[in-house]
């Protein structure tokens, strides 16, 4: 059943290790949550840990963002915001309604916005 969603969080920039593809940072990762093999109807790793980590990991271009904190709520009315904080987190508040979005597109669209705001 749709109902409105409200989450508040904060992410951090995920950084790879030297010499480490995005698609081998993504298999650890659905490794690391119990996956061991790609669903068939994904074709890499990338796209089996967006569906696994729906709620911890969030792509946006070639960035990864991990939620450190994580608390959802219930309630009315839209809200998106994203804050930039000094040691490189993003704070957010996010509230919508289920039936027509995620927490992954909300928070995605969010930092794209604010990377266009950077540049």
């Amino acid at each position: 059943m749709s109902q409105t969603e409200t989450h508040f969080g904060k992410l951090r920039k995920v950084i790879f290790e030297a010499d480490q593809t995005l698609e081998q940072w993504c298999e650890i990762k659905c490794k690391e949550l119990g996956v061991k093999e790609i669903a068939s109807y994904n074709e890499n790793w990338y796209e089996q840990l967006r569906d696994e980590g729906y709620n911890k990991y969030f792509f946006v271009n070639d960035e990864i963002w991990e939620a450190i904190e994580h608390q959802e709520f219930y309630g009315e009315n839209d809200i998106n915001i994203l804050t930039e904080n000094e040691d490189g987190t993003l704070s957010f508040a996010q509230q919508f309604y289920n039936g027509g979005t995620c927490l992954s597109d909300c928070l995605e669209e969010a930092i794209e916005r604010l990377n266009k705001k950077k540049k």
